[in-house]
């Protein structure tokens, strides 16, 4: 795993798989763009006044682009069909990464409060 303390490191990453897959990548970069866009529209606003709603849809964003960058391995899919897939279940995402399963209550944690 790679350490980032930075929005440019942490967005380097995402880019760099996406142009390093085999996969046409327009729609995908598309994708990409705007999710960074938005992370960038929340970051300029976030407070201590509006933390707990602006993290929510954060780490939304975060498990979106997370399941982009796993999903971009499967060549069944088309770029329109991962974006749907992922829109469907990025809010699931890190509760069954932390082992849950979609049924199981989660913890009282930020990590789970995803929108």
């Amino acid at each position: 795993m790679e350490f980032f303390t930075t929005r440019e490191d942490y967005i380097k990453g995402f880019t760099k798989i996406l142009a390093e897959s085999d996969r046409e990548a327009l729609v995908l970069e598309a994708y990409l763009d705007k999710q960074l866009d938005r992370l960038d529209i929340l970051l300029s606003h976030i407070s201590k006044h509006n933390f707990f709603e602006v993290l929510p849809e954060i780490l939304g964003i975060d498990s979106r682009l997370v399941l982009l960058i796993e999903m971009i391995k499967f060549d069944d899919f088309s770029s329109e069909s991962i974006i749907e897939i992922i829109e469907k279940d990025y809010v699931s995402y890190v509760k069954e990464l932390c082992g849950y399963d979609l049924k199981t209550k989660t913890k009282h944690s930020l990590i789970f409060n995803i929108l």
